[in-house]
């Protein structure tokens, strides 16, 4: 009898190991996201365990073990996981049991006993869009370039950097995987590809003139003047270090993190809100801006306009006017 039971123990875990390798291999794009999926179910599956549950437990058992599971934290000066946090945990796990109840491999029951997702009934947390957004004002940006020391090779690299950064919106990881084969000549100006943008797009700006000058510049200074003879795939970005082993190589998103922690005193992506921003002020319309955000719809670029406005009153100076504060 122990021997029936105990290959029936064997028989479940592999079943719920194979819904769990299958979600994974359809699921995980990247090795950010992998890890994030892979953390999360190993985490919950082990809760499920110390109870003496697994995934394929009931539906009313699984649920209010998420939602426990997702508020938790090991910060001992927090209560509890953020919000973003709880809500992408839920979604993590939603997400596999979408992918195993749509191929009959996992099948929790409700009280009624129907199939049904478990995270279904779960309750997720409200948050406000693009919640906590932050730029830099126009005199900010401009002073913080104005820092870089121009006249040094590590100078003509950073200026180019951020110049591009702040001037097209584009992410890091845009960025970073630039290559000579993405340049291309218009004029005096520069046209750059984008590959593999976010969900998988190719996007393309043409850079003003002050721009081109300065990527050009950084090029020459490291490449030489005859970059026609360029290798197609040199990065544009390159480690300038003492170190003989670091020196050359791809200046990845880590650097470029750096380059902006040191003279921006803040995230990579403050330089997309930042060129955001400054497109609003411009007078850009939400087409326009969604189109250099590369935002799949137009009510997602309306959201982020508001958030990126929220803090702006033009009658806040008629008003103190009338309180009489000066």
């Amino acid at each position: 009898m122990e021997d029936t039971q105990d290959l029936t123990t064997i028989v479940e875990s592999n079943h719920i190991d194979l819904a769990i390798a299958g979600w994974l291999d359809a699921h995980s794009r990247s090795a950010k996201t992998l890890k994030a999926y892979v953390d999360t179910i190993n985490q919950f599956r082990g809760e499920l365990l110390r109870i003496g549950h697994d995934l394929d437990s009931d539906v009313r058992t699984i649920a209010m073990v998420a939602q426990r599971f997702a508020s938790f934290t090991r910060n001992p000066h927090k209560e509890q996981a953020s919000k973003s946090t709880r809500n992408l945990r839920l979604a993590i796990l939603s997400s596999f049991y979408e992918y195993a109840l749509a191929r009959y491999l996992l099948a929790p029951m409700d009280d009624q006993g129907h199939i049904a997702n478990p995270l279904k009934i779960v309750s997720r947390e409200e948050i406000e869009p693009y919640q906590g957004i932050h730029w830099l004002e126009p005199e900010e940006a401009q002073a913080a370039l104005n820092r870089i020391d121009r006249s040094t090779d590590l100078g003509k690299r950073d200026y180019a950097l951020l110049a591009l950064l702040l001037n097209t919106g584009r992410r890091l990881k845009e960025v970073a995987s630039l290559e000579w084969r993405h340049v291309r000549f218009k004029g005096q100006r520069i046209t750059l590809t984008f590959e593999h943008c976010k969900r998988d797009k190719t996007m393309i700006d043409t850079l003003n003139v002050g721009n081109s000058k300065a990527l050009l510049t950084w090029l020459y200074v490291y490449y030489g003047s005859d970059l026609a003879s360029l290798d197609k795939h040199r990065p544009l970005w390159v480690t300038l270090s003492r170190n003989t082993e670091q020196a050359g190589k791809p200046l990845g998103i880590q650097g470029i993190q750096q380059v902006c922690g040191k003279y921006l005193e803040a995230h990579t992506h403050t330089t997309r809100h930042t060129f955001s921003q400054l497109m609003i002020r411009a007078g850009a319309t939400l087409p326009e801006l969604q189109a250099k955000l590369g935002h799949e719809s137009l009510a997602t670029t309306g959201i982020y306009a508001r958030a990126l406005s929220s803090d702006e009153n033009p009658h806040a100076d008629k008003i103190a006017a009338m309180l009489g504060i000066e």
